[in-house]
């Protein structure tokens, strides 16, 4: 018997892919993008597009194993290093290292950790969290992707909302700022590639070059950390040359005049030094963004990834603003899609559930993890659990 499955890509990506799943006789056979999904358009990424590989894969964990060896020991084989236990002795082991942990420590002494992948909200944020906060464990600061650029462009925007993906075909000047759209935003590339087809011009900056910088109708190498030199750089010259949009500004923005004060101080010249970028190539940029409409920005997470990042995304935040171009379609900056729709995390999480009478649990930041399990006290870290989502989860004890 065979039947059409329809279904949607869980990873933690932009694209959030409408699936066909083909099953015959209670298997998957066949894994396709949905060709009446408006971005998805019929085809999936080379990730998802080999899923089906990995799910019936003979070397997929699919029951619980102990390691047997210490960690470190030189052996190849899987059955020399972990043990195939059942459910109710991995499961029994657990709960007894917790309550050893607990009794002599406390519960903080019990930290998670987990972040993106193969999830889903049910799985990736919710029922985790609803055990680890009954529990009473440290709570973790998931930061390690995306916390910095959300904050820059949220200071500016005031929410994590941007121009949506099929506006795209309507922009005459996009400009790719640390993103590699033709390698992993694949699905945004279609409506680029029609927009070029009307004349578009495609701009990448980018340390690397990359598929989409192989792409483009220009390509600007900069020097790593030095993006929000450019982004002031750009502005030094939009509004020292009037390019920049006065009703606009005056309508919808805060700060211009210390904006406009601020950005003297960053003449080409001397971005120039910084970013690797040449003066006349950064005049260029500025004055074809700013002239050709409608113009947008699709800035990635790589320019949050280094020091000063968060305010690196908050300067290039700012050049839709100076131009107005956010007014138009096809016009304005994307991050991210994740802030389009609103979910109740509270009712997914279960704050509620902390024990009556339970302090507030502290808060280990996850990018700070090695200094937290090397240097945290009363009480230290001595368990840690990894929580992976794929299709089991992974957990491990220090």
């Amino acid at each position: 018997m065979k039947t059409m499955v329809h279904a949607a890509c869980p990873h933690d990506c932009p694209d959030a892919c409408g699936v066909l799943i083909t099953v015959e006789d209670g298997r998957a056979t066949r894994i396709q993008g949905d060709p009446n999904h408006p971005v998805t358009r019929g085809f999936l990424c080379a990730k998802v597009a080999k899923y089906l590989d990995r799910v019936y894969s003979p070397d997929r964990v699919l029951y619980p194993m102990r390691r047997i060896v210490t960690k470190g020991a030189a052996s190849t084989k899987r059955s020399e290093v972990w043990q195939r236990i059942t459910w109710d002795e991995a499961l029994d082991e657990i709960s007894e290292r917790f309550r050893s942990i607990i009794a002599r420590f406390g519960s903080e002494a019990i930290l998670p950790y987990s972040y993106g992948g193969t999830l889903g909200a049910l799985n990736g944020a919710s029922m985790d969290r609803r055990f680890f906060t009954r529990l009473g464990a440290s709570e973790l600061e998931r930061t390690i992707c995306s916390s910095a650029g959300e904050a820059g462009l949220e200071s500016v925007m005031g929410v994590k909302l941007g121009t949506e993906p099929d506006q795209f075909v309507h922009s005459r000047y996009i400009i790719a700022w640390a993103s590699n759209i033709h390698g992993n935003n694949v699905h945004l590339w279609p409506f680029i590639v029609e927009a070029r087809r009307k004349g578009a011009k495609l701009v990448v900056i980018d340390p690397y070059r990359t598929r989409t910088a192989a792409c483009a109708d220009w390509y600007l190498p900069i020097n790593p950390g030095t993006d929000g030199a450019l982004a002031l750089a750009m502005m030094h010259v939009i509004i020292g040359e009037n390019l920049h949009d006065p009703d606009y500004v005056a309508k919808y923005t805060l700060g211009f005049d210390e904006l406009r004060e601020k950005v003297k101080a960053y003449p080409p010249e001397r971005a120039a030094q910084w970013t690797g970028i040449s003066a006349d190539d950064i005049r260029k940029l500025a004055r074809e963004y700013a002239t050709t409409r409608p113009a947008v920005i699709r800035v990635n997470y790589g320019v949050q990834r280094s020091e000063g990042g968060g305010m690196a995304t908050r300067a290039i935040s700012m050049l839709p603003c100076i131009t107005g171009s956010l007014k138009e379609v096809g016009g304005g900056i994307h991050l991210s899609t994740s802030g389009a729709f609103d979910l109740n995390k509270s009712a997914l999480r279960r704050p509620d559930l902390k024990a009556p009478d339970a302090k507030t649990p502290r808060v280990v930041n996850m990018v700070e993890l090695g200094k937290a399990l090397n240097t945290l006290s009363d009480p230290p870290l001595k368990g840690f659990v990894r929580i992976q989502f794929e299709s089991s989860s992974s957990l491990s004890k220090l």
